[in-house]
């Protein structure tokens, strides 16, 4: 059954803030200044049907990510990880370095 299945997590942040904090769990790393379509549908088109996670540091640039899959018709469902993670530091995982 496709809904108990894991969502893919992409992380949107730069090289050098994933060498500040990152989470173990992320999928795929699409630096945001990276962002083509040619690319990022080379990567998403591997995952048909699938759920998608965006993560940035505080919530901005993989919303805005999430709203041009969405515009592109790259994916079907996606959500935006709000406060990214320096949220996810404060609420849930108090090991990961916050910058």
């Amino acid at each position: 059954n496709s809904q108990n299945e894991n969502p893919i997590i992409i992380d949107v942040r730069e090289n050098l803030e994933i060498d500040l904090a990152s989470l173990s769990f992320v999928d795929i790393y699409i630096p945001i200044s990276k962002v083509s379509f040619e690319y990022v549908s080379s990567l998403i088109l591997k995952y048909p049907e699938k759920k998608f996670v965006i993560l940035c540091h505080k919530g901005i640039r993989s919303y805005n990510f999430a709203q041009w899959l969405l515009d592109n018709d790259l994916v079907k469902e996606v959500w935006n990880l709000k406060e990214g993670i320096d949220g996810w530091s404060i609420h849930i995982d108090s090991s990961i370095p916050r910058y």
